[in-house]
Parts: structure tokens; C-alpha cells; sequence
């Protein structure tokens, strides 16, 4: 077992918690046992519970229940009390959303049929550096985020270009305290699973006008993969001051660094060359020992808020990102001949080493107030957004005896490949710069107590210009105007029922097997759902029906390849895909103590010839959890249980037979400032695939692993 080393930013957890009050076991403060909800159209906090404003739907100042898509909102506690590390941690948890692992670094999420590429940080668009992140996006840790919302179906007046799978906003941690308060947590788990963690704010002056918050965390960890460890480093600081009682300046800053050794790049093969199915262990690497991809992110942001007399606000959000990466990797793959069942030959190898930076700055200004019109209020927004996103990376060139070579015998393997010599000056592999900006309004028309009409629009361009691998990739569009439209309607105090209409445009950079880049999607989606609130909000149940039209949409040409490389997946265009379907939701606290929330989506994706699309993606899917908190007998204690059961995935000769994961938690209040966790997932160790491709590639996911966690509160 590796020794855990003492990392600056550990050093500074110990010192900070150091100059803290004494850590007694008992006080007089107040901390709610109670578990959040996840899947609800409320976020149930610490303190209380809150109908929290959703702006990342519509833009306008409006709740969950008031905005006509389906919403799940993960709060800060939710996330301590699920163990929830990693956006991939939040997102597998939340109804809709499906996911494919795709190495040790990148991830891909889709919901209801289509990949998700609209992402929000503070409701300001942003970009990642590709679908999957390989910047390191998909690793962002959650320990400085107080919230993620997602908005499921088309969100283009908010987030401009973009899939109409999902919205994902991410809401930074705000210094909302003047008294001094804060946690510490350290957690061990399964694979030498190590962190520790502390979240402290304060006032800064004597009136609490100023206000401050920091949030370090420092983990290590190997992996149920052979030869697989990383290291996590996090840092977040956030100063607030209330300029006057109407106006706040925030500022905030961030840094995340993650180094990996021994990752792998893609997956294992899944058939052998006669057709059989393989079977490796779930330790099973392609990854050699020598290999590595380590990320960076550094960024931060500034917000200027001010409410004025008649009661409107504006706000204008400025956002500066940096994202590096740096790798050796391996990419062992089937070559023409296939895996051999009998003596492991038949697979080649292809060495890369790389590094990249991406770039983004973004502001976004907008204003939001009431206005009166025939006798009644209605709500109204207004803004605009200019964001500018550089990309540069370069690689270098395998050079001797040692690159490219086959490996002879895959059963044999053990990590000890050996490394190519590798050119000593790079070559420019990307070079791009996207611009895109907007200008959006919408209003609320608050025609009756009963009856509500959402209308807006926004109209953006979106262009890229610059290089890749030597060839011009200049596109884009100016003035695409993209509509929004939406009605609520109150059939009683209860139940609500909704509608609402959206337009798609995606621009895409998926190449044909001649180079030519596809087409945007461009499309529409449509959504009618029922929201319901019954025995004093203690039963929350809501179901969506939904139906998106796509044109272009990129599809992998199983066999082709990009021109000029022999990686890069060429793809055709699909037209007039479909996809159709439904989801329901339920979130109830039946008696006290007990929380139950369940979730079920189901949709049909297929193209115009009634051909499937996106078939790596699950069909059907069932997220179910509960938790109870023994009131009478022993409230101090809580036990918790879920599923997640996804139906069949395939693609090309691969595939994934339906499958559930059972997840458990127990959580024990030792008094009232400090509590003591324990999350098993996977609890009876099935051994499933979290990705598989047209190439035949699969992964496996994660066996039975368990963590224990301690949070002292002060």
C-alpha cells in the first residue's frame, strides 16, 4: 500500500483546520440528519428546503416547477452524502443521462437519444475542448460547486448552439456567510482511495459586508484497472462584497490538477477474430506503464450584481478558463486480422504523445425585472453573451525500432511495452479559434393566476477558423435565430401542465470518408409534460413526453476513416432522425425519515429507413433511491439504497445485455457537528461494460468498491 504524501494543499487543509475552534464532539449547533433529494424539481438543502429560480431553462427568474422541461437539481449536501467526487459521479445519478467511459480521462454523456454538448458554468455557456473532454472536463471536481441543474430537451435561448439532449449548469460555491463556518472531510476507500477536504467561509469585516470562502482538497488513488493511479489537487476562493445594500461584487478564482500514470487510451477488444465474445478480467489494461495524461484547469470569474428601485436586476458575469493537457499514450487496437482466441496475436499499437491548451473567456450580460401590461405583472429578460475559445496542440512523432509495433501476444500482457523514441520538436496537430455570440430576450406573459406564456428567442453566429492536421476547418453561420416557446397551465393547486417548442442548430466538426466536414444539425424538439405536487408537497411527481427532429446528424461510416488518419472515425449524415419518449419522475417523503425518489426514461431513436441511431446508448433506464433515517429507534442513523438499471446497448459486433447496479449508503450522525459515511456501489459486483464502439472496443466498469468518509463540521 502506497504511502499517502503530504501535498501542498494538504499541508494547508491541516494548517487552515488547525486555526479553527476547538473540535469538540458536542456543541449546541444545528445540523439536519435529513437526506436531499435528487431526482425533484426542488433542491432540499441543509437548512431548509427551497423552490430555488432555474434561469438555465429560459433565462427569466422563474422556479423549477414554473419552467416547462424537466429539471433535476443535485445540491452540495446531496452530493457529500452520496459520495458524489466527480461531475460523472452527479450525472450517473440523475435520471435521462447516459454515459460511456471512454478512457481513464474522457467521458461522453447523452440523454434521450443525442450526445450533450451544451454545458453552463454559473449559467454562462462553456465550451469544452471536445465532446468527451479531453482537456480533463469530465474530472471537475464537485467540492466547489454548491449546485449542478439539469435541464433535459432543447436549451438554445440560454446556451446558444448546441444538442437538444440536455443543459448541465454547474453553480460555483458563493461566500454567503459573515460568521465563521465551514467542514473538513477525509474519506478512504477501495484501491488506496484517499482524500481529504475542507470548505471554510467567513465575514472579512466587521459588518459582514465583505466576505470570503475557500475550498482545498487534495486526493490519491489506484484504480480496479491494472497499472492505473492518480493524483487530484484542488483549489477554489471566492470574495464577495456588498457594495451597497443593491449591488455585489464577486470574485472568484480556481485550479484543479489531475496527473494519471498508466492510463489507457480506448478500450479493450470485444471479439475475437472468429466472432466470440471476449471475456478479460476487469483489471485487464492496454495502457503500457510508461504512459501518462495529466490535466490542468485554472480559471476564474467575476460577477457584478445590482437590484434597482423599480425592482429589476441586471448582472454581468465575466468567466476566464485554461485548460492543458499532456500525454503519453498507447492505443493498442484489432488490426486487419483481428484477435486471435487461440495465442492472443493480432492486435496493433499506435504511440502518441501530445500537449494542448484551450482557452476561453466569455461575458455574459443580461437584465430581468416585471413590467406591467393589462392590469397584470408579467416577467421579462433580456441579454447577451460573447465568448472566444482558442484551441492550439501539437504532437510528436514516434521515431525507431520501437513505434508502431504489433504486439505478439495479448495474453501476456503486462504493462512492460516498450516506449518509442519520440521526435524532439512537435508538429501542429490543432490551431482553432471559435467565436460565438448572442443576443436573447423572452417574457413571461402571466395572462391569468392559472395560465402562463412563455415567448423568446435568440439569435447567434457561430464561427470557427483555423487548422487541423494542415487543413483549413474554417466554418460557421451568422444570425441563426432560434425560437423558444412554452405554456403552463394550473388544472388545479396541484397539477400543472405544460408544452413547449424548440429549434436546433449544432455545428459539427465530424468529417465523411472524404474529408468533408457534415453539415450543422438543425432540427426541432417539442415537449408536453404534467408537474404534480401532492399532501403538502410531500409527494413530487412529474412525467414528459418528448419528440426531437434532426437532420445531419453524424453517424459513425463503420469501415472508414478520415483521410490522412487511421484513428479518426469517419462519419455520415443521418437525415430526418427522430427520437421519441417519455420520462416520469417521483420524489416523495411519505412519512418522516424517509426519502424515496425514482426516476424511468424510455425513447425510440431511429433515421428516416427506421435504421437505429446512437445504439451505445440506452433505450430505457430506471434510477431509483431511498433513504430512512430511524426517527424513533435511532435517528442519529440513516441507511440508504438504489438501482440503476439501463436496458441493452450494441453496436457493430459488440454488446451490452440489460443490467442494474445496486448502490447503498449508511450514514451515522455521531453528534451534531460530526458524521460518519460509508458508500458501497456496486454491491453485488456485476460485471458489465460502461463503454463500447463501432471499432469493437469495450471497457468495464467499476466492481464492488466501498468509502468511508468522516465530516466535521465547525
Amino acid at each position: 500500500m502506497k504511502n499517502f504524501s503530504y501535498s501542498p494543499v494538504a499541508i494547508a487543509i491541516w494548517g487552515v483546520a488547525a486555526l479553527c475552534p476547538t473540535f469538540a464532539l458536542a456543541d449546541n449547533s444545528t445540523s439536519s440528519t435529513d437526506n436531499a433529494t435528487i431526482e425533484t424539481m426542488t433542491v432540499v438543502g441543509k437548512d431548509k428546503m427551497l423552490s430555488p429560480e432555474i434561469k438555465s431553462g429560459t433565462g427569466l427568474n422563474i422556479s423549477a416547477d414554473e419552467t416547462p422541461q424537466s429539471i433535476t437539481v443535485v445540491d452540495a449536501q446531496t452530493m457529500t452524502d452520496r459520495n458524489m467526487t466527480s461531475i460523472n459521479d452527479v450525472l450517473d445519478n440523475v435520471i435521462g443521462i447516459s454515459m460511456l467511459h471512454t478512457d481513464n480521462v474522457r467521458t461522453q454523456y447523452q440523454s434521450r437519444g443525442f450526445d450533450i454538448t451544451n454545458f453552463q458554468i454559473d449559467g454562462t455557456p462553456y465550451s469544452w475542448s471536445d465532446t468527451a473532454g479531453d482537456m480533463g472536463e469530465t474530472q471537475m471536481d464537485m467540492s466547489v460547486f454548491e449546485t449542478v441543474e439539469v435541464v433535459r430537451g432543447s436549451t438554445g435561448l440560454t446556451t446558444g448552439i448546441g444538442d437538444p439532449s440536455a443543459s448541465i449548469n454547474l453553480v460555483h460555491k458563493h461566500a454567503d456567510s459573515a460568521d465563521f463556518k465551514g467542514n473538513v472531510e477525509a474519506s478512504l476507500g477501495s484501491w488506496n482511495n484517499r482524500s481529504l477536504m475542507m470548505d471554510v467561509q467567513s465575514g472579512l469585516n466587521d459588518d459582514g459586508s465583505l466576505r470570503g470562502r475557500f475550498v482545498a482538497k487534495t486526493q490519491q488513488s489506484d484504480s480496479y484497472s491494472d497499472y492505473y493511479s492518480t493524483k487530484r489537487n484542488v483549489l477554489y476562493g471566492v470574495v464577495e462584497k456588498d457594495i451597497t445594500d443593491e449591488t455585489l461584487v464577486r470574485v472568484g478564482v480556481n485550479y484543479q490538477r489531475d496527473d494519471s500514470d498508466g492510463v489507457v487510451w480506448g478500450g479493450l477488444p470485444g471479439v475475437y477474430s472468429n466472432g466470440n465474445k471476449t471475456n478479460f478480467s476487469r483489471s485487464q489494461s492496454t495502457a503500457a506503464k510508461w504512459t501518462y495524461w495529466n490535466t490542468q484547469s485554472v480559471g476564474g470569474y467575476a460577477d457584478l450584481e445590482h437590484s434597482m428601485d423599480n425592482g429589476w436586476k441586471w448582472k454581468a458575469h465575466y468567466n476566464h478558463t485554461e485548460n492543458q493537457q499532456w500525454s503519453k499514450l498507447l492505443y493498442v487496437y484489432a488490426d486487419s486480422t483481428d484477435l486471435d482466441e487461440d495465442n492472443g496475436s493480432g492486435l496493433a499499437s499506435y504511440p502518441y504523445k501530445s500537449k494542448g491548451e484551450v482557452k476561453q473567456d466569455s461575458l455574459d450580460l443580461h437584465l430581468d425585472g416585471q413590467y406591467a401590461l393589462f392590469d397584470r405583472w408579467h416577467d421579462f429578460t433580456v441579454g447577451g453573451l460573447y465568448s472566444r475559445q482558442t484551441r492550439q496542440s501539437q504532437y510528436y512523432d514516434a521515431l525507431g525500432d520501437n513505434a508502431y509495433m504489433d504486439v505478439s501476444n495479448f495474453y501476456a500482457w503486462d504493462g512492460n511495452f516498450a516506449e518509442p523514441e519520440w521526435a524532439t520538436s512537435s508538429t501542429a496537430e490543432n490551431d482553432l479559434k471559435v467565436v460565438q455570440k448572442g443576443l436573447y430576450a423572452a417574457t413571461r406573459f402571466n395572462v391569468r393566476d392559472d395560465l402562463k406564456l412563455i415567448v423568446g428567442g435568440r439569435i447567434a453566429s457561430w464561427q470557427q477558423t483555423g487548422m487541423s492536421y494542415d487543413e483549413d476547418v474554417s466554418y460557421g453561420k451568422d444570425g441563426i435565430f432560434m425560437p423558444y416557446a412554452g405554456a403552463l397551465y394550473d388544472i388545479n393547486d396541484q397539477t400543472r401542465v405544460y408544452a413547449s417548442y424548440a429549434t436546433i442548430f449544432q455545428p459539427q466538426n465530424a468529417q465523411d470518408r472524404n474529408g468533408k466536414f457534415l453539415d450543422p444539425i438543425e432540427g426541432d424538439t417539442y415537449e408536453v409534460g404534467m408537474k404534480n405536487r401532492y399532501f403538502d408537497d410531500k409527494v413530487q411527481f412529474s412525467v414528459a413526453l418528448f419528440r426531437i427532429e434532426e437532420d445531419n446528424l453524424a453517424q459513425d461510416d463503420e469501415g472508414y476513416y478520415v483521410p490522412g488518419s487511421a484513428l479518426e472515425q469517419a462519419e455520415t449524415a443521418a437525415d430526418e432522425a427522430v427520437s421519441k419518449g417519455f420520462e416520469v419522475q417521483v420524489a416523495s417523503k411519505p412519512t418522516e425519515g424517509l426519502d424515496v425518489n425514482l426516476g424511468y426514461t424510455q425513447f425510440k431513436a431511429e433515421d428516416k429507413d427506421g435504421t437505429e441511431i446512437n445504439t451505445e446508448y440506452a433505450r430505457k433506464q430506471l434510477k431509483f433511491f431511498s433513504s430512512y433515517r430511524f426517527v424513533e429507534w435511532m435517528p442519529k442513523l440513516t441507511v440508504g439504497a438504489g438501482v440503476r438499471w439501463q436496458s441493452r446497448t450494441y453496436v457493430s459486433d459488440v454488446s451490452q445485455s440489460a443490467y442494474s447496479l445496486v448502490d447503498m449508503m449508511v450514514k451515522y450522525q455521531v453528534t451534531k457537528k460530526l458524521g460518519v459515511n460509508l458508500n458501497i456501489d456496486n454491491l453485488f459486483d456485476k460485471k458489465y461494460y460502461n463503454y463500447l464502439d463501432s471499432g469493437n472496443q469495450v471497457r468495464y466498469g467499476a466492481p464492488l468498491n466501498a468509502t468511508l468518509s468522516m465530516n466535521y463540521s465547525f
